[in-house]
């Protein structure tokens, strides 16, 4: 007894065994959060659940889904709680020992809207009242019926007899369609085409079938938005059934000549095998334009008419008339711009500036078939007609023509400076054919009336020095020998650039611009660069991910 109560009358000792008492009592009657199994055991580890495939399903409007729900409740189900719209949709007692579960009670709404999302949690609850984290669910709408082309499961468009479309229409993200006649989307409607979206065109079948245009008026809303890993395609049915053609469909056109169109956003699209690629007719700066390529068009690839829409990043593929055609009253500015011609066309350009348009241009590559190729093909050209093209070029690229790089329309006068209407300047023009080399300004005392003044690619003065006001590439004239009229001919001396030829628009290195000559000083619009041509280097290839090369494949 006396030891016994020397231990309790030692404060340290007694202290530390009252705790060690409290601390054995609290542990052997913690449940870990207030419940138990009635005895007195801990319980069971929480409950989980999980989703047996896919999370986001698409479900057609109208119509029941159902999703496979996985179950582990060690302690036992009791209810699975769904979840939409932030509150608790429903309670549905479980089965104590089921593993699994379909749930198949609700359906998407009749007026869905295409793509429109529905969010749903499910959350599994057991015997002793834990709780799984939840897991999320998501049904996006489809209204549309598919249908089966070349193989492919397409959502088949539904469109008015007079296809004349009033109201919103929205092609989700990812999705493939169908589009069996021509839509034209009229003030107050909206098209919305989201990344990932192939739009299929249905080819003529019948003589008096129209091919496929998609047109958008004054007063419509317009998104056509990918990315460049996921653009946004437009292309014929024949790509699917056969082999697709130019020409296959029609055109987007997008905009109307007297009212202007405005508010618009076309990112990272390919148009393929269409008439005309892309019209964009009287289009002012509140539209959005850049990514964009026509591929094998039928005619004109990008044409801008009228308006004074900037636009960046483009790429015209062998279109089988002009690549880029600038008409009418456009004022507008371009920067970054790529044509691809691989095979020979009948006296065509890749690039017309038509009158009266005045556009200003910087960073373009223009690439031909080749130097040698026989067919009338040009580079660009200013052209007249009702007035002059007075479009500005700068730190531009023109290769592998047989014909001119850059050609003037018949007795159009150009100034011999930086300050006249026409510029061509801080530019290469390169591994072009013959005709290119004539210089008549020498010969212009001698023709009162002169048919060819391009003075882009330098001249003799009255003292045989060579002048080059345009700071463009070439470095010297040579003389060569008259021509039959008695002009004198010369042959340039020219700077060239590794790398750019038929079919090949990245340079080996950064090309600098002559005179390191910056657009940005031409008007803020653009991008500050010293560069010439519209790729800077293989690091800097804005084509890769989403821009067709001329055999199909993907940059």
């Amino acid at each position: 007894m006396k030891t016994y109560f020397k231990l309790f009358t030692n404060k340290t000792v007694f202290l530390a065994i009252v705790m060690l008492v409290f601390i054995f009592a609290c542990s052997s009657d913690d449940d870990g959060g207030g419940n138990n199994n009635g005895g007195g055991d801990p319980d069971p580890n929480a409950p989980t659940i999980g989703i047996t495939g896919e999370t986001t399903i698409i479900g057609k409007a109208g119509e029941t889904f159902s999703v496979d729900l996985t179950l582990n409740a060690p302690g036992g189900n009791k209810e699975l709680v769904v979840y939409f719209g932030g509150g608790v949709l429903e309670i549905i007692p479980l089965d104590n020992d089921a593993t699994s579960f379909t749930y198949n009670t609700q359906t998407v709404p009749a007026d869905a809207n295409e793509g429109q999302n529905f969010e749903y949690e499910f959350l599994l609850a057991d015997n002793s009242d834990q709780d799984s984290d939840r897991v999320a669910f998501t049904v996006s709408a489809a209204i549309y019926d598919t249908i089966e082309v070349g193989g492919e499961s397409l959502y088949n468009v539904t469109i008015p007899d007079t296809g004349i479309i009033e109201e919103g229409v929205t092609f989700a993200a990812d999705r493939d369609y169908y589009i069996t006649k021509s839509m034209t989307f009229d003030a107050g409607s909206s098209l919305t085409i989201q990344e990932g979206v192939t739009v299929y065109m249905k080819i003529p079948v019948e003589v008096v079938d129209l091919p496929v245009e998609i047109a958008i008026k004054p007063g419509a809303d317009l998104s056509i938005v990918g990315t460049s890993t996921n653009p946004v395609v437009m292309t014929p049915s024949s790509s699917l059934t056969g082999v697709p053609e130019p020409a296959d469909w029609s055109k987007l056109s997008v905009g109307e000549v007297g009212t202007a169109f405005t508010g618009g956003t076309i990112q990272y699209l390919r148009t393929e095998y269409a008439s005309d690629g892309i019209r964009l007719i009287n289009l002012d700066n509140s539209n959005t334009i850049e990514y964009i390529q026509s591929f094998w068009a039928g005619d004109e690839g990008i044409y801008l008419t009228d308006g004074n829409v900037n636009a960046k990043y483009l790429v015209a593929t062998n279109s089988d008339d002009e690549s880029f055609r600038l008409g009418d009253t456009y004022t507008g500015k371009l920067q970054f711009g790529i044509a691809v011609l691989t095979e020979a066309l009948d006296d065509k350009y890749a690039l017309q500036i038509q009158a009266p348009s005045e556009p200003i241009i910087s960073n373009f590559t223009i690439v031909g078939p080749g130097s040698t190729v026989v067919d009338e093909i040009y580079g660009m050209r200013f052209q007249t007609g009702g007035g002059a093209g007075d479009g500005r070029v700068y730190n531009t690229i023109i290769a592998s023509f047989p014909l001119r790089g850059v050609r003037i329309a018949n007795k159009l006068e150009v100034a011999e400076d930086l300050d006249g209407p026409r510029v061509f300047a801080y530019s290469y023009v390169f591994d072009i054919g013959t005709q290119a080399y004539r210089d008549d300004r020498k010969a212009a005392d001698l023709d009162p009336d002169p048919v060819h003044i391009n003075p882009f690619h330098g001249h003799l003065d009255g003292s045989d020095v060579f002048q080059n006001p345009f700071f463009n590439n070439v470095t010297g004239l040579t003389y060569t020998n008259d021509n039959a009229e008695g002009y004198p001919l010369y042959t340039p001396t020219l700077e060239t650039i590794a790398g750019i030829g038929t079919n090949d628009f990245i340079p080996d290195a950064t090309p600098t611009a002559k005179e390191n000559h910056d657009p940005s000083t031409v008007d803020p619009f653009f991008t500050s660069v010293t560069y010439v041509g519209a790729v800077e280097n293989e690091a800097g290839d804005w084509t890769v991910g989403w821009v067709k090369n001329p055999d199909g494949t993907i940059r």
